[in-house]
């Protein structure tokens, strides 16, 4: 075997390796909260743990005898909604952002990005006071917008930044064909733009599930998240490992499939964007 064969063959052999180690460290854990999630509550308590037992559906039981499947179904509807609603605002927001030149443009973007830099707590009071005199307390409307005072900025941030980076060519040749403005965004700009769309649903989506302050000052129990009903379940699973697996692997879930989901039109957006 040459040198360069004898390298080439290390670094794959130290790439695989890694990548072997990294999976391990992602996987395992998924691993053990499913399997502690499929045991009784005795058996989890077992010392050293057994790794041959007889599967139990105990946990998933209590989430639905608990109600927690209802808080399930809360944040993801909370959740969607907010996805659509800051796409639906914040795509043409950015781009009319990234297409806007002289000082209102930067003060406009700069304002944009300052809502979003408040501190959680300075928004919190003014919003239940809202919410309490429209009636909407305690219901998936008022987290969903919530949620959209902290996530619409930072999609319009995000999605202007791109647009930016886009060619105004663009715009021109699709206006030299006829096309109005909002043609040239839904027609040229979207298609071009739809990893970074994506990539945008899936981090406002994976802040409104895991979000848990404004749920918590919003909600009382008939639009309880996922988040909130578990911090209320705190005081009364003790040691209920199981259980506590059970609603992690449940918790996850939802996000996994919306993630795997957006992924794929990423990847086919960049691949159309190659072919382009």
């Amino acid at each position: 075997m040459s040198v360069s064969h004898r390298h080439q063959w290390t670094l794959t052999v130290i790439r695989r390796t890694f990548l072997a180690a990294v999976m391990v460290f992602v996987v395992f854990p998924l691993v053990w909260l499913a399997l502690a999630s499929l045991k009784t509550r005795a058996a989890a308590l077992e010392v050293p743990p057994a790794l041959l037992f007889a599967p139990s559906m105990e946990a998933y039981h209590k989430i639905i005898a608990g109600g927690l499947l209802t808080a399930f179904l809360n944040s993801f509807s909370i959740a969607l909604t907010n996805v659509a609603l800051s796409l639906v605002i914040g795509v043409p927001a950015g781009y009319a952002l990234a297409r806007m030149r002289g000082p209102i443009q930067e003060h406009l973007s700069f304002w944009v990005l300052s809502i979003r830099l408040a501190p959680l707590f300075a928004i919190i009071l003014p919003l239940y006071v809202l919410f309490q005199h429209l009636g909407l307390l305690d219901t998936r409307l008022a987290v969903a917008l919530a949620h959209l005072t902290l996530t619409l900025p930072l999609s319009v941030w995000l999605l202007m930044t791109y647009f930016r980076a886009l060619p105004v060519d663009l715009d021109e040749a699709a206006m030299l064909d006829g096309a109005k403005p909002w043609q040239t965004l839904t027609m040229v700009i979207i298609p071009v733009a739809r990893p970074m769309i994506a990539s945008v649903a899936v981090i406002v989506f994976l802040f409104s599930w895991n979000e848990f302050l404004l749920a918590f000052f919003l909600t009382s129990r008939s639009a309880q998240t996922v988040p909130v009903a578990v911090a209320g379940l705190a005081g009364t699973m003790s040691f209920d490992w199981p259980l506590i697996a059970a609603i992690s692997i449940g918790s996850m879930l939802p996000a996994l499939i919306f993630v795997g989901f957006a992924q794929r039109h990423i990847v086919e957006g960049l691949a159309s964007g190659a072919v382009k």
